[in-house]
């Protein structure tokens, strides 16, 4: 695989080379890849070149995307494009990721929820009392949040019934 053929086809946004080549770096778990393709999904804007990069390096599988992919659910500039970005985190051990995960589980949206949900359903070992306590307590005062806002919401719905007018 030329690497330079990769770079010149996502500096020049020929996409259907890109997918093209990323399919073939995912099929074959092309090791010498990774450098390029997290030195893009950290760089670039655009959501869907990120989220193609993201799944080319979970189909790799190597434990050195794991970390940049993190860095990108944090960051600023992937909200409301997470998802596949956790998507691309199911084969690797996220454990050590557990306090992120809950975070992104209480403030994503639906599809963020349900993959971090995922995520942390797969976790089994390697998470300490500490992180787990600061997790469970976290989750409660998600919880709490619904609680309240639900609450609200039902006193505005009987509300907003009593408004009209028989």
């Amino acid at each position: 695989m030329d690497l330079d053929l990769l770079r010149e086809a996502i500096v020049s946004n020929n996409m259907d080379t890109v997918e093209s080549m990323f399919e073939e770096i995912g099929r074959n778990k092309l090791q010498e890849a990774i450098p390029l393709l997290i030195e893009y999904l950290k760089s670039t804007e655009n959501n869907i070149l990120r989220n193609s990069i993201a799944i080319t390096l979970s189909d790799i599988g190597n434990d050195k995307a794991v970390e940049p992919l993190i860095d990108m659910i944090n960051h600023p500039k992937t909200l409301g494009a997470r998802g596949t970005l956790l998507f691309a985190l199911k084969p690797f051990d996220c454990s050590p990721h557990l306090e992120t995960l809950v975070y992104h589980l209480i403030t994503g949206n639906f599809e963020v929820q349900l993959q971090a949900n995922e995520l942390i359903e797969e976790i089994n070992l390697g998470v300490s009392d500490e992180v787990l306590l600061r997790c469970i307590l976290k989750v409660k005062e998600g919880i709490n949040e619904v609680e309240r806002q639900h609450e609200i919401l039902s006193d505005t719905l009987e509300r907003l019934f009593t408004l009209k007018k028989i």
